[in-house]
């Protein structure tokens, strides 16, 4: 009907008919009747109008803006290319040539129509971003006109949004509007502007520059300097906070010290009354187990009166009675709305910096730990001014999450930085060394998280207080700190399992699954899951949360004599299962006892089947029995999320003693995880392939006796299953070559023996081998290389003959000499020292290959496209320097020539220098592994004496057959022999000028 109106009118009825449209799509009963509207009817029509109003006729042209955003809004209209450029073309002439009072509504048009679209509108980006556009103009912070320059501001915003599936704005043009959101940000409020129209510029300022950082991976350029924006964040974090009134840096840099903010207003006099009110004593809240110094953060003070009169030392700012404001009705009103609009900027602060988090690198951002993070309760000087402060003290319960997301991605993977924390040495007088700064933040974090835990109110906020803690727990090395953080933990949560919000219920169960997984067994966990006790908050003394009352849920009423324990366990028997075992299994066999949805219930589920670290053995038969038997049926529950967490319990069953020397647990096990396999669901997918790797890493450690019983169809099976996860997504694939290059080993003469086994086992060879030389992510790159080393310990592997062969020494020879990822060339170079014997390296051609490919990848060990990897060039040396050791103890007489030709050229004095290097033990060994933890390098590497005694073998051999050369042969034998004596005369050097360092007195080593 609109459409028709428009089109028909012409001349002074136009007028007549936008406006009666525009009174109807404005009117919220035709808002509902034009739904049924067609994206390409909206963009026929708005079409038509531009063409019928010229612009002239301001008056129409404002009608016409409002009818595009209200219509674009509304129906959530997807505007197609051909509407987009007519009208973005009409927005921008009337910009042009229309008067100053018309450029808001049309700019608000413009930014409708741009949402999402900037890549599209790329032939318009020169007029609206170029040196003298439109939008570079009226966004510039010298605009006088406030109303243009944050209708601009929003504009550049829009353009900055990407939606998925769609290219992000190309340069140079998303550089400009960077560049105008930041000196945005960074500009001051002009004093002739309200308060509230100011934070709705800063709003949409930081929403563009959140979509900036949506749109790629942080680029270390000139013009984007990471501390300036870090420091705009942080003001902003805290803008128009109740009684924070700071200065903050200009800019922030990364150091491990933290950076104090100042308060330029003078703390006031208190007076008499106050001062006789200070010294009164106060009922306080205690939270049993928890460090209450340091609660009151300087001028942040929580200390305030709470409605009843009472001045808790814990009470939340936020929770201030109606009696308490300073203001009257009117002047309450403003302030309120102030206030919510000052809470909007904090919470689109902290989403921008979440988005930091995500696409800037971890290790780049724990250089600002200090500036966000607390590691003192700031007792006697200024407080620190971190996302725990957000956290505890703005009244605004979704600005209070929000600091808590933000926390929980920066700990997320943050086991490697944390890893460093250590406080049970003896403390130091002269300095405090970075381990114990960072195990000071780790007991700050615990303390404040306990702190936000019980003050809490908002189930949202409260879920995200578990979730932080939940990533906080997996990622910190108790086992390197005092023990006492857990315990206080352990029993605030205790209570929220039985909360009436499922989302709280599911988080909590995280956590704790979480706190059981602590570098398994940690004593402290285990104390406490040994502790006698209900999982009622009611009945377990001194753990109850000031909401816990009312926030009880399914709770049971006990009968008389009856015990409170939900197993049916006696509550301090100590012969019965676990508590939290009881607890799990009653989540996963009662019945609902209240409506809710599946995926809540299946949240729930999922989060109790974390298996604790408990030795099964130590459970009774039945109990055990009926944990394997809930999981091998809740593998085939309907819920992705149950049968996601079903299966990764399995794939930690599998991991006890008890279980995996069992048959038949082993063959239900993978029956399940296969099934799981060929699920719908990603994260199925993923956690199967991972339960899969761990079963496979069992097989290969099992007794002849087990071997014998395992069915071969189901090793096919599980065969064909991880071949064709080889293929899936790299989540999936990761674990699926491991598991492959597992049961490659585990294949015996009998397998290989049938023609059944043939094809799977080329295809899965094929598979390992595309992998390693795919364009995979490098874990799964690594675990390829890994596979493929781990199936040539097979010494039944027709390795050296099969047609595969070459295409894996092929494959890995590439990989260790071209990969950018050291880590990946050093598991390479492991995977091409596994064969025991000459013959398994094939013929000449193939052995003069991999020597070449690893004396290329030694010679240019130093050459990197990323100055990160050097950290693994000594390790990457190593490796190379006992494979090249390893093929010369296997070489033989036909294999010289290849030898010769490498150690006669200018390589030779390379190769030397790093092999008496490697052999007189100054390089470091692989026993560390990846990122200098003990890990999955350690057995790949022989240590440098070993390598020692293989070069004196070696060498004592080629004497031998040099004796017994004929004279074809002799030049080329010669060259090795004497190539390994001058190796082994410069190691004898090395290490006889090094023992007469050691020998020297102190006073005569030179000064």
């Amino acid at each position: 009907m609109f459409v028709r109106r428009i089109k028909s009118s012409k001349g002074i009825h136009l007028n007549i008919c936008l406006n009666l449209v525009i009174e109807h799509v404005c009117d919220a009963h035709t808002y509902y009747l034009d739904m049924s509207l067609s994206f390409e009817v909206v963009c026929e029509m708005l079409m038509h109008a531009s063409r019928l109003v010229p612009l002239s006729q301001e008056h129409l042209i404002i009608k016409l803006s409002q009818l595009i955003h209200q219509l674009l809004n509304q129906l959530q209209v997807i505007v197609d290319e051909h509407a987009l450029d007519v009208l973005v073309s009409y927005c921008t002439r009337a910009l042009r040539t229309c008067s100053s009072w018309t450029h808001p509504e049309v700019l608000l048009a413009l930014s409708s129509l741009v949402y999402g679209n900037g890549s599209r509108c790329h032939r318009h980006l020169p007029e609206l971003l170029g040196l003298s556009g439109i939008l570079v103009n009226y966004g510039d912070p010298s605009q006088p006109d406030i109303e243009l320059r944050r209708s601009a501001v929003h504009c550049l915003a829009n353009l900055c949004l990407s939606v998925p599936g769609q290219p992000y704005l190309e340069e140079p043009y998303k550089g400009v509007c960077y560049g105008i959101l930041l000196r945005t940000l960074q500009s001051p409020k002009p004093p002739d502007v309200e308060d509230i129209v100011f934070c709705t510029l800063l709003q949409s300022a930081l929403k563009g520059t959140q979509y900036f950082l949506n749109g790629g991976k942080w680029k270390a350029v000139s013009t984007q300097d990471l501390g300036t924006l870090l420091a705009l964040l942080k003001r902003f974090m805290f803008y128009g906070l109740p009684g924070i009134s700071v200065e903050m840096p200009q800019v922030l840099y990364p150091a491990p010290l933290p950076q104090y903010e100042t308060i330029p207003a003078a703390k006031p006099e208190l007076s008499q009354d106050s001062a006789a009110q200070k010294k009164t004593r106060k009922k306080t809240l205690i939270i049993p187990g928890v460090d209450q110094s340091g609660w009151s953060l300087g001028s942040q003070s929580a200390s305030v009166t709470s409605p009843s009169g009472v001045t808790p030392q814990l009470y939340p700012s936020w929770k201030k009675g109606s009696s308490d404001s300073e203001f009257s009705d009117p002047e309450g009103g403003m302030q309120t709305k102030l206030r919510l609009y000052q809470a909007r900027v904090r919470q689109s602060a902290l989403q921008c910096f979440l988005a930091v988090v995500k696409c800037v690198e971890k290790r780049i951002l724990y250089g600002y730990w200090s500036s966000f993070v607390p590691d003192a309760p700031g007792i006697g000087g200024p407080p620190p001014l971190t996302l725990l402060t957000i956290a505890l003290k703005d009244p605004s319960p979704k600005v209070r999450a929000g600091s808590l997301q933000v926390l929980s991605a920066l700990l997320e993977g943050s086991r490697q930085f944390l890893s460093t924390a250590e406080d049970t040495s003896a403390p130091r007088q002269a300095f405090t060394p970075f381990s114990a700064t960072l195990a000071a933040s780790v007991r700050e974090l615990h303390r404040c998280l306990l702190l936000a835990l019980v003050a809490e109110s908002s189930c949202q906020t409260l879920t995200q207080v578990l979730k932080c803690l939940a990533h906080l727990v997996s990622n910190v090395p108790y086992n390197r700190l005092r023990p006492g953080l857990l315990s206080p933990l352990w029993k605030q949560i205790r209570p929220y399992v039985r909360h009436r919000d499922v989302n709280v219920r599911v988080s909590s169960l995280t956590l704790f699954g979480a706190l059981v997984s602590t570098q398994a067994p940690l004593p402290e966990i285990q104390l406490l899951l040994q502790q006698p006790g209900s999982t009622s908050a009611l009945s377990t003394p001194g753990i109850s949360t000031p909401q816990e009352l009312s926030h009880n849920w399914r709770l049971p009423t006990r009968r008389d004599g009856e015990a409170s324990s939900p197993g049916g366990g006696v509550e301090g028997d100590p012969e019965g299962p676990c508590w939290m075992l009881q607890l799990c299994v009653s989540l996963v066999t009662q019945p609902r006892e209240e409506p809710y949805s599946d995926s809540d219930a299946g949240g729930s589920s999922g989060a109790s089947l974390e298996p604790l670290p408990i030795r099964l053995e130590a459970l009774q038969n039945k109990t055990q029995v009926l944990c394997i038997t809930i999981l091998l049926g809740l593998t085939y529950s309907e819920n992705a999320l149950v049968k996601a967490a079903a299966v990764r319990a399995l794939g930690v069953y599998i991991l006890f003693p008890c279980l995996r020397e069992d048959v038949m647990f082993v063959a239900d096990t993978a029956n399940a995880i296969l099934t799981a396999l060929d699920d719908r669901s990603p994260n199925v997918r993923a956690k199967a392939a991972w339960s899969l790797g761990n079963l496979t890493d069992t097989l290969i450690s099992v007794g002849l006796e087990f071997q014998e019983e395992f069915s071969d169809m189901l090793l096919l099976n599980m065969l064909r299953s991880a071949t064709k996860a080889s293929g899936d997504k790299d989540r999936v694939k990761s674990n699926a070559v491991r598991a492959l290059g597992n049961l490659v080993h585990f294949l015996q003469p009998v397998h290989l023996g049938k023609p059944v086994f043939e094809q799977p086992l080329q295809e899965a060879m094929r598979a390992l081998i595309d992998t390693v030389r795919g364009e995979a992510t490098m874990k799964v790159r690594w675990n390829a290389c890994y596979a493929l080393g781990n199936a040539f310990r097979n010494h039944n592997l027709p390795l050296g003959s099969a047609d595969w062969s070459k295409e894996a020494y092929s494959a890995l020879s590439y990989v260790v000499t071209s990969c950018k990822n050291f880590k990946v060339r050093i598991k390479s170079a492991a995977a091409l020292s596994v064969p025991s014997t000459r013959d398994r390296y094939g013929d000449a051609q193939q052995f003069a290959q991999v020597w070449q490919a690893l004396a290329q990848a030694l010679e240019h060990s130093e050459e990197m496209e990323d100055f990160l990897e050097y950290r693994y060039c000594a390790s990457l040396r190593s490796q190379l320097c006992h494979a090249l050791l390893h093929l010369l103890s296997v070489c033989q007489p036909n294999d010289l020539p290849a030898l010769r030709s490498s150690l006669s050229d200018q390589s030779r004095p390379v190769l030397q220098g790093f092999l008496v290097h490697y052999l007189s033990n100054k390089g470091v060994t692989l026993v560390a592994g990846v990122d200098g933890a003990a890990g999955d390098e350690a057995g790949d590497h022989a240590v440098p004496e070993d390598g020692l005694r293989a070069l004196n073998e070696t060498l004592t051999r080629l004497k031998g057959q040099l004796e017994e050369a004929v004279l074809d042969s002799s030049e080329d034998l010669e060259t090795v022999v004497n190539f390994l004596e001058d190796v082994l005369r410069n190691f004898e050097e090395v290490k006889e000028s090094d023992s007469k360092v050691f020998s020297l007195p102190l006073s005569k080593l030179p000064q």
